[in-house]
């Protein structure tokens, strides 16, 4: 096993509920963060401190933030299992969180469902808060058939559990879909994306409701602690409409597993006909317990019940006993540390204020001791999840203390199994028959130790975990002085100040890089017998007297292994740097200037001939100075005001100050863009700055020139630099000049007495068009019924600084003619043609039918065109084609039709 039962010391869940085990007995925990329907996971440290907790989709630390990559995970509140968290084998600082999407409710309003996917949370980063890690979050894993258009939808039930591998190290995550397990190995290497596969004889499709709901995805998965069974609920099994009276068609199905190679087999079904949900085993792995909803035929609820099945009876179906039949909702249960296993949940329409237990689930039938809703939450609510766990830390075997180098490693067994004899194989070679052995490691490392129990001559399978002995860290041999200002209190030379200790922390931690926690004690004793580091001093502390001596303990973070370094507080007298003056500008008439405190502090540095190994800092409390927390960087927006300035070298106080702010006015000027026509150059632009301001600032221009005002001739950009002399600011505006640009016809295209004109220039909302001298300008380039004939078309600037012209003329064909002797229509013939605008006359018009027969020849100019006969012979009512070529080659064909 990888890790021990204190792991799972806290829980939270429900409506910003939480319990904590650390005590023996379950203590309400008020301070959580997480607020979620079902799905919650919870991880602490080996001595049950809490380390992070989570939803499936938001991550809190140990102190209730959220971390800052910790947002947006892909499970989800409303799964069964939305989370799971598991160390990572070999590692005191990562772990892995698994995530659930909820693929069973209202497909229709979500775009995508995520599956399972696993993030990395490093608990060194964040200041040593932890974090997600950055290329490790959301890491999907496949458990689907991406081919098969169901599966590659729904993706997943919303069942997952671990337990530890056969081997002690390595950790089991199980999740199934439809008719399979899939069983991913996490060991030293990570996650194995590749798992291990089981089809067994029950396939639960994905079951569908009317509101797209996969309804068999809901339920509780477990692995028993011992890791050979696994227990599995499906709330229902039939496809039904909410309201179809199917909440009575679930399963609880139980298996057989494999910890050594992650195979799950040999089904046997123990519940139909309810809405099962939550499943546990004991902790001696013998008995199974199920929550069960009883609805009625309309799906209302009528009982919420609590089963027992013996697993060791020969038929473990036929053992169930019922526990409770109440108003409870049946909602998780989940083992804890103490042995007894918790069942979430509510009266039907109340508020779970809550929980239940069962106190002795080892034994058989009602003397497990239920006590329903016994357990307060101090307020909080439950709802239906609680949080899982690796399952296997709940196994009663062996456990150890004292794990650093040079300790005498205790061991000792918590199963309650009968034995007579032991053997222990503490992983390095050596053994002991001892009961309650201790034993001593000659090197840092990761060992597996196992026990092996035997009971009159017969040994049981062996007990393996995970042992990681640490080293103690390197810390500095010599006492080191920590050395501060003598000038916060009314005596300034009476050697007693207020120190910042974390300014010890590098120093006396060789300035690693691994994560550390240190701790301050006044005397040995106290750094020695505080075994739960709560009595240390705060991190800013005022000394005693002069030169005291603090105890530092320093622990490698995640371990139970420190060292003490001493750290003698001196003080010193501080140079008094007097009063300091910075003055900017105020550029936004906001009474705020911009001042650069980065270059300041090299100012002051070389102003004062200070040693090169200062550092100057800046801060808004004199206090804050004092301490150095809370410093101000790079570029400070601020009114007018004072600065408190320290100077310090490698963390000792030096020196301090103040610097005033000055915040001076300076006119509001901007950059602008003018267009202007090619005929008002020159132009005469100027910098913004009032006549009546103008000898108050120095100016300069890109042209080289120094005048407020200047002329220039041509377009361009034009920059000028507004100084304020005595202020030393400055700010630098841009004058774009642009010309009206001439507008260049590309072409114009005529379509019937229709037309367009199109431009090569690129910002067409620049320019106006109108078609000869009798109409106004208009935005629009497009012109409809037009005249035939000749026409020029006009394209201006909007400003009318720029107009060219075009000359066009509007010919076209008559769609139909009526040759019948009623004067109208009685003949075709293009129109809009007009002899002028040509250089010929020479133009032909040719008739043909359907066929392609000529029927007529005619020029234009000299015809009234075609008469509807051919050979004097009058043509019926049909389709026509016609052609026409102009002089210049362009040739015009097309249709029209003879009507009577």
């Amino acid at each position: 096993m990888v890790f021990s039962q204190k792991e799972s010391a806290n829980w939270y869940f429900g409506e910003f509920a939480g319990l904590n085990f650390n005590s023996g007995n379950p203590v309400p925990l008020l301070d959580g963060k997480l607020d979620t329907r079902e799905g919650c996971a919870t991880i602490s440290d080996p001595n049950g401190n809490l380390l992070f907790y989570t939803d499936g989709v938001t991550v809190w630390d140990r102190v209730h933030k959220v971390m800052p990559n910790g947002q947006m995970l892909l499970g989800h509140g409303s799964s069964t299992e939305s989370a799971l968290i598991i160390p990572k084998p070999g590692s005191k600082s990562r772990f892995y969180i698994f995530t659930i999407d909820q693929p069973s409710y209202y497909l229709k309003d979500i775009a995508v469902i995520n599956g399972v996917n696993y993030s990395e949370v490093d608990l060194t980063l964040n200041g040593g808060y932890g974090d997600i890690v950055d290329g490790v979050k959301n890491k999907h894993l496949v458990t689907y058939n991406p081919n098969d258009a169901t599966e590659n939808k729904y993706k997943s039930s919303e069942k997952i559990t671990a337990v530890t591998h056969s081997d002690g190290s390595s950790i089991w995550v199980i999740t199934n879909f439809m008719d399979r397990f899939y069983s991913f190995l996490v060991d030293v290497n990570g996650v194995n994306s590749n798992p291990v596969v089981s089809t067994v004889q029950q396939s639960v499709l994905p079951v569908l409701n009317d509101d797209g709901a996969n309804v068999s995805a809901i339920g509780y998965l477990k692995v028993s602690p011992n890791g050979k069974n696994i227990a599995i609920a499906h709330s229902s099994t039939v496809a039904g409409s909410p309201r179809t009276g199917q909440k009575k068609s679930g399963k609880v199905l139980l298996y057989n597993f494999n910890n050594s190679n992650g195979a799950v087999s040999n089904q046997i079904e123990i519940l139909s006909g309810g809405y099962p949900y939550g499943v546990e085993f004991s902790p001696n792995s013998k008995r199974l317990y199920i929550t069960n909803s009883i609805f009625d035929e309309n799906d209302t609820f009528v009982t919420g019940e609590l089963y027992q099945y013996n697993l060791e009876a020969s038929n473990v179906s036929g053992s169930k006993q019922v526990i409770s039949s109440s108003q409870n909702i049946a909602g998780a249960l989940q083992l804890a540390i103490d042995g007894k296993i918790y069942r979430a949940g509510y009266k039907v329409a109340s508020v779970g204020l809550n929980i239940s237990v069962i106190k002795s689930p080892n034994t058989i039938g009602v003397g497990c001791d239920y006590l329903e809703n016994s357990i307060s939450l101090g307020g909080k609510a439950s709802k239906l999840g609680l949080p899982p766990f690796v399952q296997s830390i709940f196994l009663y075997s062996f456990d150890y203390e004292l794990t650093c180098l040079g300790d005498q490693t205790h061991f000792y067994i918590t199963s309650e199994e009968p034995y007579d004899s032991v053997v222990w194989d503490f992983g390095d070679g050596q053994t002991s028959i001892e009961e309650s052995p201790n034993h001593v490691y000659n090197a840092a490392g990761v060992y597996s130790v196992s026990l092996t129990m035997s009971l009159n001559g017969i040994q049981r399978d062996p007990l393996i975990k995970q042992l990681i002995i640490s080293e103690p860290p390197n810390i500095l041999s010599d006492t080191y002085d920590l050395i501060q200002c003598d000038s916060y209190d009314a005596n300034p030379n009476d050697g007693i100040s207020v120190f910042n200790l974390t300014h010890a922390n590098e120093a006396i931690s060789l300035n690693t890089t691994e994560p550390i926690e240190i701790y301050y004690y006044q005397s040995l004793v106290d750094a020695t017998n505080d075994t739960l580091n709560v009595k240390g001093l705060g991190d800013i502390y005022t000394n005693v007297v002069n030169d005291e001596l603090l105890y530092a303990k320093v622990y490698k973070a995640n371990t139970e292994c420190y060292s003490i370094a001493t750290v003698r507080l001196k003080t010193t007298q501080s140079l008094d740097l007097g009063l300091l003056e910075l003055s900017e500008c105020d550029f936004d008439n906001d009474d705020i200037a911009d001042f650069n405190l980065e270059v300041q502090a090299d100012k002051i540095s070389t102003q004062l001939n200070l040693p090169f190994d200062i550092s100057i800092t800046f801060y808004e409390k004199e206090y804050d100075a004092l301490i150095g927390v809370n410093a101000l960087s790079g570029i400070y927006s601020s009114k007018s005001k004072s600065l408190f300035v320290r100077v310090e070298s490698d963390n000792i106080c030096y020196g301090n100050g103040l610097l005033q702010l000055n915040v001076k006015p300076f006119p509001v000027i901007s950059s602008q863009t003018f267009t202007v026509c090619s005929t008002d150059f020159p132009v005469t632009i100027d910098s913004g700055i009032s006549d009546e301001q103008v000898g108050a600032y120095d100016y300069y221009w890109n042209t080289q020139e120094t005048t407020n005002k200047i002329v220039v001739n041509q377009p361009g950009i034009y920059e000028v630099t507004v100084t304020e002399p005595f202020a030393n600011c400055d700010k630098t505006i841009v004058i774009n000049i642009e010309r009206y640009e001439s507008p260049i016809i590309k072409k114009l295209e005529i379509e019937g007495r229709s037309m367009s004109v199109l431009l090569n220039n690129s910002d067409l909302e620049k320019y106006v068009y109108k078609v000869d001298d009798e109409i106004d300008f208009q935005q629009s380039n497009l012109f409809l019924n037009l005249e035939p004939g000749s026409h020029t078309v006009y394209v201006s600037d909007i400003n009318s600084c720029e107009m060219v012209n075009y000359d066009f003329y509007i010919f076209g064909f008559p769609k139909y003619f009526t040759p019948n002797d009623d004067g109208s229509n009685d003949t075709w013939n293009a129109y809009g043609l007009n002899r002028a605008d040509f250089d010929t006359d020479n133009f032909v018009v040719k008739i043909y039918n359907r066929y392609g027969k000529l029927l007529k020849i005619f020029n234009p100019f000299y015809s009234d065109g075609w008469d509807g006969k051919f050979k004097n012979v009058p043509m019926i009512a049909d389709d026509y084609w016609y052609s026409l070529k102009l002089p210049n080659g362009e040739e015009f064909t097309g249709h029209f039709a003879l009507k009577f």
